[in-house]
């Protein structure tokens, strides 16, 4: 039936839709939507199911498919969907909520009346006609008010993906698989992202990916491949070969560093210049598109001139500039003579994996090892320190590594292109870059401290260019909010002292910081609503070290508009919960995430 449908797609006739629950859980697996796949995508598909049916066994198909399927909006998995809809664990599913949840299975938009239809149906089927009378009701108070709960089952759906392409053999067969994913890392960003890409949509901004990566072990501990409510959510933005810009000249200038043809005291000229190309006359310009005349290496690095970058190029050569590129992991590169003095500027394709892991290399003293989703490889790589050999490559000497930490960590050099007071700058030490591919359609921002390397991407998937996005307005403020998330997790500090054994009021709270920062709840603090009192009449209490004019508290990505002091009651919700504590200019500057059961 299955090569019957191709035939049939191919030759112009009605499409059968057969389509088995291997075929299925294959879909989910490449993050193909039925309805938008082409033969070769159908293709694939068939060959994976193939795979599938060799490996497992029909019982564990079905695990595997109940447990990554998508039921309705983000939830994702058996269990994810008994939690969101009904608040309870699967095994304790009623007949009428399990019924409902596999008619949701084929069409997870549905309404609740229709959904109800076709629950009716069903429920016949297995001699439950009794229950008829009661689907609308459920359906209409289950789908009416979802609670969206973040669930381990759909926050990492890229992550999913891509181990099973290069990893099958691991998968775990009830969709679950130990990974070096932070949970709650993993959901504080995905948030940050949605906060931030908001402001951004203005500006014809749709799609972000953000990488996180430990410096030492190279394990992944976030990967948001895309947003869930992306028309292209099923493309891993991490993996898609973007155009780098200027997220290459660091490892041009640390070429040059190298080849010790250049310094960073080193004077450039900034100035108007032509250069020829295959195609004709090439006359870049800087991003501003003034000049500054001579300046030193570690200013034209730091600023991201343009013209200075094109005279290292000339320095170094382009064939030895794209072999230290595919040092670095920088994949898929064409051959040298196809690119010219462009390629200073970025304009190959790279993905963000890659790149992010090339910062790493940076952050870790010129010496490579590559990134990993398993606990055990992480483990691995730290247990060899650094030594050259399996797990680490030595890319740049530790002297041109640390240089270029150095000049990326200064906002002094930055300033001619920056200013001094930007999204690029830290409390603490950072060493980062922007890139803008042309025609606006790619903007970057990878950087580290001593222990994270954080590289985001924003743009979006369809190619459309944004409009009047900058090297400091679009990826620097999301990758400045997750930099210093991460560093907070790392300060052992909690800003405040606590008199007693139970929460304190304000007056008991000593502040150490003048960081405005969320002081209750605590992080992954759990509440237990008291069964004795009226859910209506009981108050969660938050509070804020600080609370300047125009800021605002987001609650799971939405403002709470009735609250405009430091200390807020809200009326509690069970679930979990990401509370944000958002500055006048909508940068969030503290989050928080809490449970109430």
């Amino acid at each position: 039936m299955q090569f019957r449908s191709i035939k049939d797609r191919l030759f112009g006739n009605s499409r059968r839709g057969a389509s088995t629950l291997s075929m299925q859980l294959a879909g989910i697996f490449l993050g193909t939507k039925p309805g938008q796949r082409n033969i070769f995508d159908k293709w694939e598909q068939m060959r994976t199911a193939q795979k599938i049916e060799k490996t497992w066994t029909k019982n564990e198909i079905l695990t595997a498919y109940l447990n990554l399927t998508q039921f309705r909006g983000e939830l994702r998995g058996l269990r994810a969907a008994s939690r969101g809809l009904f608040q309870k664990e699967p095994s304790t599913l009623s007949d009428t909520e399990s019924i409902l949840l596999v008619a949701m299975l084929p069409y997870p938009g549905a309404s609740y009346k229709v959904l109800a239809k076709r629950s009716c149906i069903l429920a016949k089927k297995i001699q439950k006609e009794e229950l008829c009378d009661y689907f609308e009701s459920v359906a209409k108070k289950a789908t009416s008010k979802i609670n969206n709960l973040p669930s381990t089952e759909g926050i990492a759906y890229h992550v999913a993906l891509k181990i099973f392409r290069e990893n099958p053999e691991i998968f775990s067969i009830d969709g679950k698989i130990k990974t070096t994913i932070d949970f709650d890392l993993q959901w504080k960003i995905t948030e940050i992202a949605k906060n931030n890409l908001y402001g951004l949509k203005k500006q014809n901004v749709s799609e972000t990916g953000i990488l996180v990566l430990d410096n030492i072990s190279g394990a992944v501990l976030a990967y948001i491949g895309n947003l869930e409510d992306s028309n292209s959510f099923y493309v891993d933005a991490i993996q898609s070969k973007r155009q780098a810009g200027s997220t290459l000249k660091p490892f041009l200038y640390g070429l040059a560093f190298e080849k010790e043809i250049l310094k960073p005291n080193s004077i450039l000229e900034d100035s108007p210049a032509e250069w020829n190309a295959v195609s004709g006359i090439y006359k870049p310009s800087n991003y501003s598109d003034t000049y500054h005349g001579n300046v030193q290496a570690k200013y034209a690095l730091a600023s991201s001139l343009n013209i200075p970058a094109i005279r290292v190029l000339d320095l170094v050569n382009v064939p030895d500039f794209v072999d230290k590129l595919k040092e670095l992991g920088l994949n898929g590169l064409k051959r040298a003579d196809f690119y010219g003095s462009s390629l200073a500027l970025g304009t190959a394709d790279v993905t963000l994996f890659e790149l992010t892991n090339a910062y790493r290399t940076l952050a870790n003293g010129g010496i490579s090892s590559k990134p990993t989703f398993f606990p055990f490889e992480a483990k691995r790589t730290v247990q060899e320190n650094f030594k050259e050999g399996n797990f680490w490559n030595r890319v740049y000497t530790k002297k041109s590594a640390d240089t270029l930490s150095e000049i990326l960590s200064d906002r002094e050099y930055r300033s001619l292109s920056f200013g001094l007071n930007n999204y690029l700058s830290t409390r603490f030490f950072t060493a980062v870059k922007t890139g803008t591919s042309q025609d606006m359609r790619d903007n970057w921002c990878i950087g580290y401290s001593k222990k994270y390397t954080v590289g985001v991407w924003v743009g979006n998937m369809n190619g459309k260019p944004m409009w009047d996005v900058s090297g400091v307005t679009g990826a620097a403020p999301i990758w400045n909010t997750v930099i210093n998330l991460l560093q907070e997790r790392e300060e052992q500090s909690n800003n405040l002292t606590l008199k007693n054994s139970y929460i304190p009021p304000a007056r008991q709270l000593t502040e150490l910081s003048k960081i405005p920062k969320i002081l209750i709840p605590g992080n992954e603090t759990i509440y237990a609503l008291d069964p004795d009192i009226p859910e209506g009449r009981q108050k969660l209490h938050f509070y804020a070290s600080q609370f300047d004019s125009g800021f605002k508290w987001i609650l799971d990505g939405k403002s709470i508009q009735e609250a405009k002091e430091k200390e807020v009651f809200w009326k509690p919700e069970k679930g979990f919960h990401i509370l944000s504590l958002q500055d006048q200019n909508g940068k969030i500057i503290d989050s928080v995430v809490f449970e109430v059961r």
